[in-house]
């Protein structure tokens, strides 16, 4: 895309000065090697890979160099561009090369060069390096401009006066980028949005002036220039030049002073080139830093108007602060008159009261250790009477299986005493077994001196009940004793809790006693919380106990029924005359007797029958069936009483055991409680001298509230005054440097593009690299001339040039 731009001054016609044969070989020089470095140095020199149209692998770049003469005030002449386009590599390729048809010349033979519309046809076959060279007019417009002008002994001067003449010369170079244009930007305006302003962009240019003026010339003086040497009795003059915003300027004015004798105006030249200011190494820097002062803006402008709001919410707590202040001092007032009048009071009394505590605490430490001591007996009792009872659970199916044989054998005495009835004369020898029979069962039933018998064995289970009960009943009452004794661990809760509240109210002014109060309240909460679990350990023991001793009372009841079954003259409490196993036995036995020796009519008459009641021998034994039957039914809920009061001497003897260690820790809790409470009695007193420094403190307190009070508005005014003239102020000032780098920066992009689009003077083949750089030769005054010399050695110095550019973009390429 051939770029549009403005010159500065139109060409004007005629001839150009011409100048000496040494000046213009030493500026043909210059510009080899001006130029030389300023292509290495651009980055749009970036080699493509295959140029459109080719076979094989051959690279193709294009180098323009737009070469314009100007006379010694900067007035365009002529320019020239010469074309050069270098293949490398191996194959075939076609390319168009968009050129200047006025005055094209091929510069490699006289062959005759195909254009058409305004594009250089050829086909080149490869093996290694080809060039193909041209020659034409540029008729373009210059993307620069120059003017120079002379000024000697302080007179404005044309160049041709200065020839000859001696004094003090001033030289000006002025210098102007002509891309420029206004185009619409767009930045970040730092408050999170875009904004777009119109701003003046350019193709960025960069290059370098050079003159060397000759051993006349003398006390040479630029603020510009670097001055050397030429080695031959000259000074020699380089300029740098940025021409492109806000890296550089748009226009440069640059020159030099000197002392001159026989004076002449020196040639100068100019070599320049289109960069990219975002990829080039010599501006990529100095772009970064506009793009970082633009986030830098944005950055100060956000900050501020976070700063700003917290400002106003500043505002806002301090104007909270001011109605807390109010409050707390009146709050303040009311705690040191409650200090004064309440807690101080208070204290001295929670010390009397700790004292009686601690007393009490050494009276429950003694009282532990009887119950510890009462509880482990128990223990053991509980123990033998588990043993005990299951040694007579284990007789009574013994009892009730002699029990049912005593039936069974009722039941063959009334069949036989039926027998006995009907054959009555052999009486005498069937009567010895029965007696026998009898006298063996009255044994088994025995009396109460005979352990070993049913009788002696049932009263000792009686006995040992009674004693069991007794026992528990004791062992009861101590439970319940010490219950009420221990309490529920209420009390010291109460302490712990008042002892809190004093470590709160002098925390203030004396942080240490507030923790060794707070230290003391967690002690007596843990006594607390031990001597609660040992209170609800003892009221199951006592729950359990009762449990055990209902069980006990009933199987006392059962077993006195099962004995007095056995035999009715064994307890005075059984009922006078009543049916038992041995009363019924007695009677058998007697009426065995009666039989033996009486008739067999009053033998008859005495068997009887089983409804005659106990006149008769099977009335008898019917009567003693029946106390079998009492007697079996009493060894079923003995059985049932002996279960229960197992499970029942089970439970006390775990129950017992538990109350045991319960107890144990019981007497050591007590113990620590009672050192506890000493410590608390000493703190409480401690405590009742620090409230009396808290209330004193207190009312300093109260008199800052005061004064911190009145001072508060001030505070909330600040905050204010600090937004509207600090914060606001530097939110705007964020915004324009956010601003004013975005704008800045979004130039240098804007040159960058246009570089890209329009950075060449007629634009490389498709898929070539291209560059185009410019020399601006501004002819001097001297009064020889050379022209004809200077051009042919500026070509050559040209082209030059071209053959570095081929031979960089190769390597590139490569």
């Amino acid at each position: 895309m051939r770029p549009t731009l403005t010159r500065r001054r139109p060409a004007a016609a005629g001839r150009p000065a011409s100048v000496g044969r040494p000046a213009a070989r030493r500026g043909a020089v210059a510009a080899l090697a001006a130029l030389t470095a300023l292509l290495v140095a651009s980055p749009s020199l970036a080699a493509a890979p295959f140029a459109a149209g080719t076979d094989g692998d051959v690279v193709v770049t294009n180098t323009e160099t737009v070469q314009a003469r100007l006379d010694a005030s900067g007035m365009v002449r002529e320019a020239r561009v010469y074309e050069q386009l270098t293949f490398t590599g191996s194959g075939s390729a076609r390319i168009e090369n968009p050129v200047s048809e006025r005055g094209l010349r091929n510069l490699d033979g006289f062959g005759a060069l195909a254009v058409d519309d305004g594009a250089l046809r050829t086909s080149v076959d490869v093996d290694g390096a080809e060039r193909v060279r041209t020659v034409s007019d540029f008729a373009g417009e210059l993307p620069l401009g120059v003017d120079v002008t002379y000024r000697l002994d302080g007179e404005t001067v044309a160049p041709r006066e200065v020839l000859g003449r001696s004094g003090l010369l001033e030289v000006r170079y002025t210098v102007t980028n002509l891309t420029a244009r206004d185009d619409s930007v767009e930045f970040a305006d730092g408050t999170g949005g875009t904004g777009s302003e119109t701003a003046e962009t350019v193709v960025p240019m960069v290059g370098q002036l050079v003159t060397t003026l000759p051993s006349g010339f003398t006390a040479v003086t630029s603020d510009e220039a670097n001055i050397s040497g030429d080695g031959r009795g000259g000074t020699r003059l380089t300029y740098q030049m940025t021409l492109f915003p806000p890296i550089g300027a748009t226009s440069l004015e640059l020159g030099y002073t000197a002392r001159i004798t026989r004076g002449v105006v020196p040639p100068a030249t100019i070599t320049a080139l289109p960069v990219s200011p975002l990829t080039s190494a010599s501006f990529k820097g100095g772009s970064a830093s506009y793009a970082s002062g633009a986030q830098s803006g944005a950055d100060l402008a956000a900050g501020a108007l976070e700063l700003d709001a917290n400002l106003l919410r500043l505002h806002d707590g301090a104007q909270e602060l001011l109605g807390g202040l109010v409050q707390l001092r009146d709050g303040a007032a009311e705690l040191s008159a409650g200090l004064v009048a309440e807690a101080a009071p208070g204290a001295d009394t929670l010390a009397a009261g700790l004292d009686t505590a601690h007393d009490g605490a050494v009276d429950l430490a003694d009282g532990a250790r009887q119950l510890d001591t009462g509880a482990e007996r128990l223990a053991d009792g509980g123990a033998q009477l588990d043993a005990g009872l299951a040694s007579a659970g284990a007789a009574v199916p013994q009892l009730l299986g002699g029990l049912t044989q005593l039936d069974a054998g009722l039941v063959r005495v009334d069949a036989g005493l039926a027998q006995l009835s009907g054959s009555i004369g052999v009486l005498p020898e069937s009567m010895k077994p029965l007696h026998d029979g009898v006298a063996s069962i009255r044994a088994a039933v025995g009396a109460v001196g005979a352990p070993k018998t049913l009788v002696g064995g049932v009263d000792q289970v009686r006995t040992g009940l009674g004693g069991a009960v007794t026992g528990l009943g004791t062992a009861r009452a101590g439970a319940a004793g010490v219950s009420t004794l221990m309490g529920t661990g209420e009390d010291l809760t109460g302490a712990a809790a008042a002892l809190r509240s004093a470590a709160a109210a002098v925390r203030p002014d004396h942080p240490s006693q507030a923790d060794d109060l707070v230290a003391q309240a967690q002690v007596v909460d843990a006594r607390g919380a031990s001597l609660a679990r040992a209170s609800a350990t003892n009221a199951a023991v006592v729950a359990g106990l009762d449990k055990v001793l209902t069980g006990l009372q009933g199987a006392g009841s059962g077993i006195v029924e099962i004995e007095c079954g056995l035999d009715a003259a064994s307890l005075p409490v059984c009922p006078a005359g009543g049916r038992s196993v041995m009363t019924g036995l007695a009677q058998l036995d007697g009426g065995i007797d009666q039989v033996a020796a009486g008739v067999v009519g009053k033998v008859q008459g005495a068997v009887g029958s089983p409804a005659d009641g106990p006149t008769t021998l099977r009335g008898g034994v019917g009567a003693a069936r029946a106390g079998v039957g009492q007697l079996a039914t009493g060894g079923r809920t003995l059985a049932g009483g002996l279960g229960e009061l197992a499970t029942g001497a089970s439970t006390l003897r775990g129950g017992a055991t538990t109350l045991a260690q319960g107890t144990d820790r019981l007497s050591a809790g007590a113990a620590e409680l009672a050192g506890g409470t000493q410590r608390l009695a000493s703190g409480a007193d401690e405590l009742a001298a620090g409230i009396g420094r808290a209330a004193d403190g207190s009312t300093l307190v109260a008199d800052g509230l005061v004064s911190a009070a009145d001072g508060a508005p001030a505070l909330v005014d600040g905050a204010r005054r600090l937004s509207a003239e600090g914060t606001s102020p530097l939110v705007e000032r964020g915004k324009d440097t956010a601003g004013d780098y975005g704008v800045k920066y979004a130039v240098i992009e804007a040159g960058a593009e246009r570089t890209a689009a329009e950075g060449m003077a007629f634009g490389a083949p498709e898929g070539a690299a291209g560059a185009t750089a410019y020399s601006l030769e501004i002819a001097g005054v001297d009064g020889t001339g050379a022209r004809n010399l200077g051009r042919g050695i500026a070509a050559v110095a040209l082209f030059g040039i071209g053959a570095v550019v081929a031979g960089l973009l190769g390597r590139r390429t490569a």
